[in-house]
């Protein structure tokens, strides 16, 4: 008998949803194949639509498996006066502003009345500029640390018990159109001279999360300074990873120094990093006898004594060179004179039983660390300032990261809980999701039960919403179905 009810039930509710397809069907060729557009009647007074309906998911992630609100509860320690909107929360709300694909601080204002994040975020109503202003100014020195060891914490947790991680450091340059407090004149990407902030970010290729981060002004890096954070990156991937295990290094040439080098060597640790074609490597380019790398005849490659080259001792330097077939549009590399024909690259290395080919294509694998900062900067606004106060910017800079790495802990989450469940795996990055499923449109209502949020009838849409919220599209269909 409750066989028979279940049918009659799916059989009413399949008849109804025709019904509603062929209804919608007579009003679209009315309305748009003959006879005048219709003109709507606008009244902005919904109060249930919502504009990021996608981000739901990513919140309750974040609130009940990361634990984020609380954290920063914590970070702030806020004893002051009884405020309408508490500090922590009003960072969290920063953190899904910028998942929301928000670039500065003046345009939080256009999430204003959006029920989805105000309710989400637990706020009674959305801040103001200055509400968020002061908030990241009220992070101290020690939540400023706390932070940034929370977000280390959340970027090495994929990785935990791994038996070898490869960690990428480089630094990122943030350009400040204005006089933001230590901005300084230098090298930005943008021009030789403008002003800018240069901080320090290291990420695990595995998984591409951030580990460590060090927001600085715009002075240059000493050796010491390096070394300090090469040293403390490496420890604390270390305190994850099972006993024995390898950790590999990855830098850019600023990175080098023939002083680290030597730290490196007696730490035992494997690293690769480019190496700016200096003096003594040009000079050893005339004596080298280069031999080609892989099947392509254009690349070929000469292994260099570090020690003869002015790199020190227990290291030994790799040369590549591209063949140019159009001036105009030569390969990678830097010009070295006399030799008009090639573009150089140099590696510089420990491994001295590595094979050329091992040395170079594990260091094309640092596009990963690049691909943190692109990805960050096209859509978190890593790149840009909210005002001209350092503790601002830096406060600002940590949370976008934070964003990042609870965007990248959350696609990780899914794509198990797939695989668990046996369903289709959909791996979609930030840009992607950004566009098309966080920022999509929904209504969310209050009913008896709950709330209930609907989305509009695109089934790949709903593909999307099935991948990443299979729990509550799952109870939305039932209800559906026995409505």
């Amino acid at each position: 008998m409750g066989k028979q009810n279940t049918s009659r039930r799916k059989s009413t509710a399949n008849r109804a949803a025709k019904r509603t397809e062929r209804r919608r069907r007579r009003v679209a060729r009315r309305s748009t194949r003959r006879g005048p557009l219709a003109k709507p009647e606008v009244r902005a007074d919904d109060p249930t639509l919502t504009r990021f309906a996608g981000l739901i998911p990513l919140i309750i992630y974040m609130t009940e498996q990361l634990g984020i609100p609380a954290a920063l509860k914590s970070i702030v320690r806020y004893r002051g006066r009884t405020r309408v909107h508490a500090p922590h929360l009003v960072l969290f709300a920063f953190v899904v502003a910028a998942l929301a694909g928000i670039e500065r601080l003046a345009h939080l204002d256009w999430l204003r009345d959006d029920i989805a994040l105000v309710k989400y975020c637990r706020l009674a109503y959305w801040p103001v500029r200055k509400v968020f202003s002061n908030a990241l100014l009220m992070v101290s020195d020690r939540g400023v640390q706390e932070l940034e060891e929370f977000i280390g914490k959340l970027g090495l947790e994929p990785i935990r018990g791994a038996e070898s991680a490869i960690v990428d450091i480089d630094p990122t340059a943030i350009v400040d159109y204005g006089q933001a407090e230590g901005g300084k004149f230098g090298y930005c990407g943008k021009g030789r001279r403008r002003r800018r902030h240069f901080p320090l970010v290291a990420s695990v290729a595995q998984t591409r999360t951030v580990v460590m981060a060090k927001y600085r002004d715009g002075s240059s890096m000493t050796a010491e300074e390096m070394l300090a954070f090469i040293e403390a990156a490496v420890a604390r991937v270390r305190t994850v990873l099972a006993d024995g295990a390898k950790v590999f290094l990855r830098a850019d040439s600023e990175f080098w120094w023939p002083c680290i080098g030597r730290r490196l060597n007696e730490l035992d640790l494997p690293f690769v990093m480019a190496s700016p074609m200096s003096a003594g490597v040009k000079l050893m380019l005339h004596k080298a006898t280069f031999q080609q790398l892989t099947d392509d005849e254009d690349i070929q490659f000469a292994s260099l004594d570090g020690d003869q080259t002015g790199h020190g001792e227990g290291v030994r330097v790799v040369v590549l060179r591209r063949r140019v077939h159009d001036p105009k549009a030569p390969p990678m590399g830097k010009v070295v004179s006399g030799c008009d024909r090639w573009r150089y690259q140099a590696l510089v290395t420990n491994q001295l039983e590595w094979d050329p080919v091992d040395v170079w294509r594990f260091y094309n694998g640092r596009a990963d660390c690049e691909r943190v900062f692109r990805v960050a900067k096209q859509t978190l606004a890593l790149s840009h300032l909210v005002g001209r106060r350092f503790r601002a910017n830096e406060v600002a800079f940590l949370l976008r990261l934070l964003a990042f790495n609870a965007d990248t802990r959350f696609q990780l989450h899914t794509e198990a809980q797939a695989t668990a469940d046996q369903r289709q795996v959909r791996r979609l990055g930030l840009e992607w999701r950004q566009f098309r499923f966080f920022n999509s449109p929904g209504r969310l209502l209050r009913t008896a039960r709950g709330y209930i949020l609907r989305v509009p009838a695109n089934q790949l849409l709903a593909d999307v919403w099935a991948f990443y919220a299979p729990d509550l599209t799952v109870v939305a269909t039932e209800e559906a179905a026995a409505a």
